[in-house]
């Protein structure tokens, strides 16, 4: 099961588009799709496991298949572009060893080089997917291919078969609680009633869980519920207290903080912040069905 439904473009192999984000926050989900990412103007920062990576506008960075990861977003634009395995499998068949990586600041001069072919490719993708001339496809699909060529042998490692089934095997793990927890979000989560759910030992659940995604599980579930708050907040003008109680938030001061850690102000100063943007800025906020990491 995926946590993050990544739909082609109708006329390319992949998905490809231009990422125009006002502030917003993604829990940790994961994707079967291979995701490089652009940034062209402001930043983000990408959490994994147990790291944190921030990416500046002229920077470019690489999400690899199947890896659990949270996105915060400052205001933003950036280049998109996520390959489905299915894709990639065809010219190797064996894609699922290999992990990809990028160095942003790259130390010798060839390394530089090769880092800044790669943007100009994208930069390249975008301006001939935007513009569309006859016979586009044929120009993307060449630039698609020479960056892939491109990552596979300059930005890959291979993973032995014992390191990705063990990756593998914490996967399956906590994905179906994820899943669980994304669906039962609003309840009143008790981690011992949830670990006997789905047959673990509560101190056992709380380590691999804690493992996998960086957070404990009643961080994960204040994750989910602060984002969907944010949607709410700036998408309907409904009191914060009713925003809150309709999403679980039942213990007011704890979600407060929540709210305050994750984007860094109250739920009112973000209201607000929304309400001075420009009409044409309005339009590019998550709409009340905006589901980011949906099935």
């Amino acid at each position: 099961m995926r946590h993050e439904i990544v739909s082609v473009n109708p006329d390319i192999e992949a998905r490809f588009y231009l990422s125009i984000d006002l502030g917003s926050y993604v829990p940790p989900h994961w994707h079967d799709s291979l995701e490089l990412v652009y940034m062209i103007e402001g930043s983000m920062a990408v959490t994994f496991e147990n790291r944190r990576e921030v990416l500046r506008a002229g920077e470019f960075n690489i999400v690899n298949s199947r890896v659990i990861h949270s996105v915060l977003s400052e205001k933003n634009k950036a280049l998109v572009l996520q390959i489905p395995k299915e894709i990639l499998r065809k010219f190797i068949p064996n894609i699922e060893l290999y992990t990809f990586f990028v160095d942003k600041d790259p130390a010798g001069e060839v390394e530089r080089t090769r880092l800044e072919k790669v943007k100009k490719i994208f930069m390249d993708m975008h301006a001939v997917y935007d513009i569309r001339p006859e016979g586009y496809l044929l120009r993307f699909n060449s630039l698609l291919y020479e960056l892939l060529f491109t990552l596979v042998h300059s930005y890959s490692h291979k993973l032995v078969r014992k390191e990705f089934d063990r990756n593998e095997g914490q996967l399956e793990k906590v994905n179906p609680i994820m899943t669980y927890l994304k669906e039962h979000y609003r309840e009143k989560c008790i981690v011992s009633e949830l670990a006997e759910h789905f047959g673990y030992h509560e101190d056992y659940l709380a380590r691999i869980f804690k493992k996998q995604l960086g957070m404990t599980i009643m961080e994960y579930v204040y994750a989910i519920r602060v984002s969907k708050v944010y949607i709410d907040l700036v998408n309907t003008e409904r009191t914060v207290n009713e925003i809150f109680e309709d999403h679980g938030c039942t213990n007011y001061k704890v979600a407060m903080r929540y709210f305050k850690e994750t984007y860094g102000c109250t739920p009112r100063e973000k209201r607000e912040a929304v309400r001075s943007m420009s009409w044409k800025e309005m339009q590019m906020l998550p709409s009340p069905f905006y589901e980011p990491y949906g099935e």
